[in-house]
């Protein structure tokens, strides 16, 4: 598997056209394609606003500071409230949604992919040692830091994933294992490609020797 380290000092801060908040964009795929399938990103919200719409794709926000955030969706939606811990959202990207933090500033993870292109699913696990990595064919992963740290325990020399980094891991025909070892708590987002030949979903593998995966 290839891996590639994207530290959170290097985030490019885009302010809101409406002066509301800014984005730091973490990673798109194709790298840096204007008509990309999957795109993450980081969001500080200031106050209220509309969202910007994206047809044809799905969104997912997961709250990572703040007393929380008001999503208001079309009617006949009922608003939802996403609170600590890390509460979260996944809605159509057509929705004219709009947000509003409650108490304060918030910042949220977001993921939009492109849903005739990729299938997404975004979850919220605990890391407690080695953690061995098999990747299947069209199957990416994208990992946020939340807490603690990860290192590539493959490659020694890697510098250490800590919180409010990301990790993407992609498969390479020929290198199919990877051991990472981690502690702490992280966002593990499941990207997989809608036209590659099916395949299997990989798995994260205890190590019995040296620990196990939480959460």
């Amino acid at each position: 598997m290839s891996f590639r380290h994207f530290p959170h000092a290097a985030y490019t801060v885009m302010p809101w056209k409406n002066g509301g908040g800014s984005t730091q964009e973490i990673c798109r795929f194709p790298e840096g394609a204007a008509d990309w399938s999957w795109r993450v990103s980081v969001a500080d919200i200031e106050q209220a606003g509309p969202f910007s719409e994206f047809p044809g794709c799905e969104r997912s926000l997961t709250l990572l500071s703040g007393e929380g955030l008001r999503l208001t969706p079309p009617f006949p939606e009922k608003p939802v409230e996403l609170r600590p811990p890390y509460g979260s959202f996944r809605f159509p990207g057509e929705w004219p949604m709009s947000a509003e933090p409650l108490g304060g500033p918030s910042r949220d993870f977001n993921v939009i992919w492109k849903r005739d292109a990729v299938a997404v699913a975004v979850e919220r696990r605990a890391m407690h040692g080695s953690l061995f990595f098999l990747a299947e064919p069209g199957v990416s992963w994208f990992v946020y830091v939340l807490g603690g740290e990860i290192r590539v325990k493959d490659d020694p020399g890697t510098p250490h994933v800590v919180a409010g980094d990301g990790l993407l891991l992609q498969p390479v025909p020929g290198f199919w294992r990877l051991i990472l070892e981690g502690f702490g708590e992280a966002l593990w987002i499941k990207i997989t490609d809608l036209h590659a030949a099916a395949a299997e979903s990989p798995e994260l593998l205890p190590d019995p020797a040296e620990g196990r995966i939480g959460g």
